[in-house]
C-alpha cells in the first residue's frame, strides 16, 4: 500500500512538528551564540594575562578553536533535538494507526490486508492472529469472503496479539508469518518513514 494511506501522515500533526522544528533550530542558533560569547569572555581573560605578541598568537589559535568547537555543539544539540522531534513524531503516527480502529473502512481494510498476508505466502491453511478488540471482526462472513477470494482456509488464532491494529497472517503450523499489521508496516519501512518525516519537518533530500 502506498506510504500516504499506510502511515496516515496527518498534516496537523506534521504541521505542529514543522513548527517544533524551527523551534529547535533557532534553539541550536542560540546554544552556538551562548558558547562562543563564554568562549570570547574565557579568551579576553587569558589574553590579558599575556604579553603582546603572544596575545596575537593566542588569540589565533583560541579563535579558530573556538568557531570549531561552537559549531560542534550546535550541530549535536540540533542532531539531538530533530531526533527527539522525529521520534515524537513517529510516535504520533503510530497512535493513529492504531485509532484507525474506529475508521469506518477498518474491516475491509483488515481483509485487504489478511488477503496480502495470504497471497505473500505459501500453503492451504493458516491462522489471522489480530488484538483482542478485532476479535469479533473475524466472524464467519469474514472467513468466508477470505477463503472465496484467496482460495485458502483461513481461521482466527487462538492467540491474540495486543496493541496491534491490522493482522498477522501465519501459515496453520505456525513456522511461516507475514506481518500486515499497520505497527509492522510502520518498522518495515523504518528508514523510508524517517526521510519522509525529515524531508517534511526540515526539507531535507
Amino acid at each position: 500500500m502506498p506510504l500516504d494511506s499506510d502511515m496516515d501522515f496527518s498534516q496537523a500533526i506534521l504541521d505542529e512538528a514543522r513548527q517544533d522544528a524551527e523551534n529547535i533550530i533557532n534553539l541550536a542558533v542560540r546554544e552556538a551564540e551562548r558558547i562562543i560569547d563564554g568562549a570570547r569572555d574565557q579568551l579576553a581573560k587569558e589574553l590579558g594575562r599575556e604579553n603582546p605578541q603572544a596575545a596575537t598568537q593566542t588569540a589565533k589559535t583560541r579563535y579558530k578553536q573556538l568557531i570549531a568547537s561552537a559549531e560542534l555543539e550546535s550541530r549535536k544539540q540540533e542532531l539531538l533535538a530533530r531526533e527527539k522531534l522525529m521520534q515524537a513524531v513517529k510516535d504520533q503516527v503510530a497512535e493513529r494507526l492504531l485509532a484507525l480502529r474506529g475508521a469506518g473502512r477498518y474491516s475491509a481494510l483488515l481483509e485487504q490486508l489478511v488477503l496480502e498476508g495470504l497471497e505473500s505466502l505459501d500453503g492451504e491453511d493458516f491462522e489471522i492472529l489480530v488484538a483482542p478488540e478485532d476479535r469479533g471482526l473475524i466472524d464467519r462472513a469474514f472467513l468466508e469472503a477470505i477463503q472465496k477470494k484467496s482460495k485458502c482456509r483461513a481461521v482466527l488464532s487462538e492467540t491474540s496479539i495486543p496493541g496491534i491494529s491490522g493482522a498477522i497472517v501465519q501459515r496453520a503450523d505456525g513456522r511461516v508469518q507475514c506481518d500486515k499489521s499497520f505497527q509492522g508496516l510502520l518498522q518495515q519501512r523504518e528508514n523510508e518513514v524517517r526521510i519522509e518525516i525529515a524531508n517534511t519537518l526540515f526539507g531535507e533530500q
